[in-house]
């Protein structure tokens, strides 16, 4: 027994293995996969990592109508790896019989047709059960992995000029700020040089006024010497009157 996720396709069904079935979702291709074949949507972004978008349809060759606006995406993980499979829709998830499996003559089971496993009957509808590994070509996968690949390197490219922008951009950042605190250092060195001199400045002019105050006092404490004039010299005789000077007194009048 074998659980099966059951989806249509335009009014087809088809069972793929419940086991290999990770996520049932709605969405469309995120970019353009270049080399992909026609089948292939695009990539689509899937829990970290870019998913083929396969649009079964068209791989089955039953696109015979318009696809329905609101499909969705199973995606599975095989041995080559992840895809994202767009149905119309999902019908049911549920257990078929091994034992109800017919399988699909050798003749039939070629070419296109090489990815059906076999084929029941469940709850009235035909199910074709699909070989996953199987669903595409060695070079149509070839193509895809290669388109992948493409993608990814490109991704790492960007991922590592960022990372180069990002560096750059934060040396330019550190040599800013190593400049500004250099430029600060050098304009506190001036102001503390400035602020120095200043208090310098306004030591010494205290200074010089107490010396102005100590030569004034020095100064008045001096006592004037006294302007001596030595005496004239004596005549040797007494008779002798001092030269300059003059007997004023009047004569004696006669009786």
């Amino acid at each position: 027994m074998n659980k099966q996720v059951i989806c249509e396709i335009d009014g087809q069904f088809f069972g793929l293995d419940s086991l290999l079935v990770r996520s049932i979702e709605n969405g469309k291709a995120e970019m353009i996969l270049e080399g992909a074949p026609n089948f292939c949507e695009g990539i689509i972004k899937f829990r970290g990592e870019w998913v083929p978008l396969i649009r079964l349809r068209t791989l089955l060759n039953i696109d015979k109508s318009e696809e329905p606006r609101l499909s969705q995406i199973i995606y599975l993980k095989t041995g080559h790896g992840t895809f994202g499979y767009r149905v119309d829709k999902t019908v049911e998830i549920d257990n078929i019989d091994d034992g109800d499996l017919q399988k699909i003559p050798i003749i039939v089971n070629s070419g296109k047709t090489a990815y059906v496993a076999g084929a029941c009957s469940h709850h009235g509808r035909l199910i074709v059960i699909v070989n996953h590994d199987k669903l595409m070509s060695e070079n149509d996968l070839s193509n895809i992995k290669n388109g992948l690949k493409a993608v990814y390197e490109a991704e790492e490219a960007e991922r590592r000029r960022k990372e180069e922008e990002e560096r750059r951009k934060a040396e330019e950042e550190e040599a800013r700020k190593k400049a500004e605190e250099e430029e600060a250092g050098k304009k506190a060195k001036e102001e503390e040089a400035g602020k120095k001199a200043k208090e310098e400045g306004a030591g010494k002019k205290p200074e010089e006024e107490a010396q102005k105050e100590t030569d004034k006092d020095d100064k008045s404490d001096k006592v004037a010497e006294p302007n001596v004039t030595e005496p004239k010299s004596q005549p040797e005789n007494k008779n002798d009157k001092p030269e300059g000077k003059k007997n004023t007194k009047p004569a004696k009048k006669k009786k």
